[in-house]
């Protein structure tokens, strides 16, 4: 493995202090990489400097954060059309980790995952694109999206990933669900209506759940699961769907794998971006092929 003549840590300022961060800092460094460590104090901020960075010849920004943190950064790489010169790494310190473990990054490995982050040589992914916005990971909607927002950052730190499946299932019987159409890019129509939707670059989502269990980050698509008619009792009914998102007999679960589309409802619909919260009531989702140069563990870089 090379490494990159400049490398750039952004590191999130509530993982700074971490004793572990701290040692998996000095390892790499005695291991003889060179590595600047910058703690930004606003998304502006963090996308000024990452800007910045490559334009001063950056040929490696590394992400040390949550889903959130490395959702601000692709949008602070990728801006318009461009196609950045530098590479992503990615050091995975939050609660979920999703887009981390897709890739085939160890979080509980913070000194091998920020030298693979550091050294790995990297390969082309797409990334999803929602209006003007950037996503890596998972775009999720409808009462997912409420529970991320609304559930207790104490409780996310004490129950991990669970929380989100406790905080949506005490929701998902409360919500009415949210009319609208799927406009696909034919121009074919289809309404109803809908209480979670996920919109899948890579798989996982709410702390390692398999969102979109087809999902792909080479084949210039992305994955659109939509659940209707959640109810007590057919639970069971939706976990034999969800295990065969693509049956056509599925009747609760939409499943597509679409290159565009767009969204419209009736009223404000929330949206989760790789853990970043939206509201409204139009987005236009495309995937943008190979748009990014990402470091991915071994076996997840063969795929």
């Amino acid at each position: 493995m090379k490494k990159p003549a400049k490398t750039r840590l952004v590191l999130h300022k509530k993982s700074c202090t971490r004793p572990e961060v701290k040692a998996a800092v000095k390892h790499v460094r005695q291991s003889g990489i060179d590595v600047d460590v910058y703690i930004p104090w606003s998304r502006k901020d963090l996308r000024r400097f990452v800007r910045q960075s490559i334009k001063d010849g950056a040929q490696r920004i590394v992400a040390g954060g949550g889903d959130g943190t490395l959702n601000a950064v692709v949008n602070a790489m990728i801006w318009g059309d461009a196609r950045p010169k530098a590479s992503l790494g990615i050091l995975p310190l939050g609660t979920a980790n999703d887009f981390a473990r897709g890739a085939g990054i160890d979080a509980k490995d913070l000194m091998g995952a920020l030298e693979l982050a550091c050294t790995g040589s990297p390969t082309k992914i797409d990334v999803g694109r929602m209006n003007d916005q950037y996503f890596i990971n998972v775009a999720s909607a409808g009462f997912g999206a409420e529970v991320t927002a609304t559930t207790p950052q104490d409780m996310k730190k004490l129950l991990g990933g669970m929380a989100y499946s406790i905080m949506g299932f005490v929701k998902a019987f409360q919500l009415e669900p949210y009319e609208g159409r799927l406009i696909l890019p034919d121009g074919v129509v289809k309404e109803g209506s809908m209480l979670i939707m996920a919109v899948g670059n890579s798989r996982f989502a709410g702390g390692g759940y398999e969102v979109a269990p087809q999902a792909s980050v080479t084949d210039g698509l992305l994955d659109v699961a939509v659940v209707s008619g959640l109810r007590p009792d057919n639970l069971s009914r939706m976990v034999e769907e969800l295990r065969d998102p693509v049956n056509p007999r599925n009747e609760h679960l939409l499943y597509r794998q679409l290159s565009a589309f767009t969204i419209e409802t009736g009223k404000p619909l929330h949206v989760n971006l790789d853990g970043e919260p939206i509201k409204g009531t139009h987005f236009e989702f495309r995937c943008c092929p190979e748009a990014l140069s990402v470091v991915r563990g071994v076996a997840a870089a063969r795929q």
